[in-house]
């Protein structure tokens, strides 16, 4: 396969297009849950321990999409930027960590939602429930801390990768075609370093799933079914039902796309890509419907409801 050119002639526009599609709104929706974040200070004062999560969810999807961008950039540019093996090295690490650092805060997240929504009677779990504002600091800064290991034992994979052996001054493939030519290697980084943080993520969100519904149980026992409250915690299950769905599917089309698509299908790597842009747009308007304030703020902003109101009165 020709890494500078076969592929590129032969990428169909509406790739492109998606590609491009997927990373802007990947970057516009997470830039706007920190400017939001940012919002909330001014006024507050102070940032809220999920706003914090949700902060550092919203950088590491930015960086890794500006990565993507520039890996896109420079293919179908031809700017030369990946000219040394250094270079790839330093890329393919620090893209591997703005996917890794994404699957541990968002795990984060979802053991955070867990201990504040979950009922603990005592024992370690409710000490965290207690103690949880001084926690998630020191949580986001371990998982930034695993983040950068794994990064660094799943960019190994990379070493004794083919297309990085002639990665040189006289010949500089983009990064693309780099991945390209090991996609497999590409998407066993991936799995290692994503695997252990979506079954915290899933198994999290699935107990505060469960402790979401025995609770709303325990409310229609007591009140009517019309009661406002009811229908918020059934709101707030339905908003975690489709969250968890969410990782459920996009695990399961990554692992079809690897074993069936990836290895059969000469363009699946371009699937591949699809996919894995697919991911950050997707979550972050999740968690902003998942979030009455960013939710509020969403509609504030780009649904003008100040207008409305005035134009209402």
């Amino acid at each position: 396969m020709n890494p500078g050119g076969y592929i590129q002639n032969h990428v169909p526009f509406f790739t492109i297009a998606v590609l491009a599609l997927e990373m802007s709104t990947g970057v516009l929706m997470n830039a706007f849950i920190i400017f939001a974040v940012y919002l909330d200070f001014l006024k507050t004062k102070t940032v809220s321990s999920s706003y914090k999560i949700l902060l550092c969810v919203a950088i590491s999807n930015v960086c890794f999409g500006i990565l993507m961008s520039l890996a896109l950039l420079d293919y179908f540019c031809s700017l030369g930027i990946f000219q040394t093996i250094n270079t790839t090295y330093i890329y393919l690490y620090l893209l591997l960590f703005t996917m890794t650092s994404c699957g541990w805060l968002s795990a984060s997240l979802g053991f955070f939602y867990f201990i504040k929504i979950s009922d603990f009677k005592s024992g370690c779990f409710s000490w965290m429930k207690t103690n949880i504002s001084s926690i998630v600091p020191r949580m986001l800064l371990g998982a930034v801390m695993v983040s950068l290991f794994n990064s660094l034992l799943s960019n190994v994979f990379f070493i004794f990768s083919p297309a990085l052996s002639g990665n040189t001054t006289d010949y500089s493939p983009s990064m693309v075609s780099i991945l390209s030519q090991s996609s497999t290697t590409f998407v066993n980084a991936v799995i290692i370093a994503t695997v252990l943080p979506f079954l915290v993520v899933f198994t999290t969100t699935l107990f505060t799933l469960v402790a979401l519904k025995k609770h709303r149980k325990r409310m229609m026992n007591v009140q009517t079914s019309g009661s406002e409250h009811a229908r918020s915690y059934e709101n707030v299950v339905l908003r975690m039902t489709h969250y968890l769905l969410f990782y459920v599917i996009f695990y399961v089309v990554m692992s079809i796309v690897y074993f069936v698509v990836i290895i059969w299908v000469e363009s699946g790597f371009w699937f591949l890509l699809l996919l894995l842009n697919s991911f950050t747009p997707v979550q972050s308007t999740l968690l902003v419907l998942a979030n009455p304030r960013l939710k509020a703020a969403w509609e504030e902003i780009f649904l003008c409801a100040h207008l409305q109101e005035m134009f209402s009165t």
